[in-house]
């Protein structure tokens, strides 16, 4: 905690009800290389005591650390009203969190309402080919492909080359390059499809287009916290990431890593007072008064680092609640987590397999997700009757969408089994 004015912090006595914790939860303090106590875990997330919860491609239910921090704020905010001496340093430091969870620096990381306004954020600011085009694919989610085809209205592209995928439902990589070439300038991709699970091949993708001095967008929503990910490994340019799915936290609050030597490349046309190299966060690095000079408004000097892609005032309690989401991952295995995931998937696929259901999700082991798809003739019907046996799926076209994560339990997949 940060203490403000007055000595103000948030872990006075609160009103609020706080949800307590097993007493038996001291596995946390043992950092991430012990082994996960799943039924220890299964405590500390609520949802798990009321229903099998297989939707966490849609929204992740929050751990009680989330819970907490997020009921903290709160009280905080009602008890004392504003103290940006306490809140701004939580934004720096849910940055530098995201920053560790997909192996970047503190300085490549800007903090964005959400995945839709940091994808805009980049189609702003990067400089475009002449007669370019843009290379995406029809599994990326509706924004990654609705707002590329809108560049092409205004001109900024000649051509959007949309790849379709096979009847494997995948996109092979063969595909990719041809259609990548020399007259690209972005490559935006998923890093797994929210429709039917598919792992891209982010990587050779990568590689691909910086053959072609393509410039390189990830969305990782449906990867991060469902297996290990670093975008500098990965070879990626820009990687935007939400909170509010697999890593379990707040609406409101997700992240834009942009790597240092792509950054002079990009020049915003928008840009609000947080995104300005004098802003209040840079001030508040510099231990300067917040407010004790006036601000520059003879010009709009882009911030040196990702921050140039942050606009306004942040949602502080999605900032925080993304912080304890943030820190409570960290504190866990990410490899162990994600052996969990295919473990349970595992199962529901053999299950599904017995009782003759098409499987549209690709099952070779590199494209496997947290994510399984069906097809399925009556989805609402099948979802409503799960719903009312406390069993929560997705209901798609033609298909139900089950995400489970690392906390769920074969026992969880034997029973939405047996439902089916």
């Amino acid at each position: 905690m940060y203490l403000g004015n007055g000595g103000r912090r948030f872990s006075h006595q609160l009103a609020l009800p706080l949800y307590c914790k097993h007493e038996n939860e001291s596995h946390h303090s043992r950092g991430p290389d012990a082994s996960l106590n799943i039924d220890l875990v299964r405590k500390e997330i609520p949802v798990t005591s009321r229903r099998a919860y297989f939707d966490n491609a849609g929204t992740g239910p929050p751990s009680i650390s989330v819970l907490n921090a997020i009921h903290e704020y709160l009280a905080d905010w009602r008890d004392y009203g504003e103290n940006w001496e306490e809140w701004l340093p939580l934004i720096i430091d849910s940055r530098r969190l995201f920053g560790k969870m997909i192996g970047v620096e503190l300085e490549e990381v800007a903090s964005v309402p959400n995945v839709s306004s940091a994808l805009t954020a980049l189609a702003s600011s990067i400089k475009y080919k002449p007669n370019g085009n843009i290379v995406i694919s029809e599994l990326n989610f509706p924004t990654n492909i609705y707002l590329w085809h809108l560049q092409k209205k205004h001109g900024r592209t000649n051509e959007v080359r949309l790849l379709r995928k096979d009847q494997n439902g995948v996109v092979p990589l063969d595909e990719w390059e041809k259609a990548i070439d020399d007259d690209t300038s972005i490559v935006s991709v998923d890093y797994v499809s929210w429709m039917n699970g598919c792992r891209e091949k982010i990587r050779e993708i990568a590689k691909i287009a910086h053959e072609h001095d393509a410039f390189v967008i990830a969305d990782s929503f449906h990867g991060l916290g469902v297996f290990p990910i670093n975008a500098k490994q990965d070879g990626v340019d820009a990687l935007a990431c939400g909170m509010y799915k697999w890593m379990q936290g707040p609406h409101g609050a997700a992240y834009l890593y942009t790597h240092r030597e792509r950054l002079g490349e990009l020049d915003p046309n928008y840009i609000g007072w947080h995104g300005v190299e004098d802003s209040v966060v840079r001030r508040l690095s510099k231990q300067e008064d917040l407010f004790g000079k006036p601000f520059n408004i003879d010009d709009a000097e882009p911030a040196v680092d990702a921050t140039r892609f942050e606009g306004g005032s942040w949602g502080v309690v999605s900032i925080v609640g993304a912080k304890a989401a943030l820190e409570y991952v960290l504190k866990q295995d990410q490899q162990e987590r994600h052996h969990r995931v295919l473990r349970v998937t595992d199962r529901l696929i053999d299950g599904l397999k017995k009782k003759g259901r098409r499987i549209l999700t690709p099952l070779q082991s590199e494209r496997r997700s947290g994510i399984v798809v069906f097809e399925d003739q009556d989805p609402q019907a099948t979802f409503n009757k799960l719903k009312s046996l406390n069993i929560t799926v997705a209901s798609r076209v033609k298909a139900i969408r089950v995400s489970p994560h690392y906390y769920n339990t074969e026992e969880e997949i034997d029973k939405l089994l047996a439902a089916l």
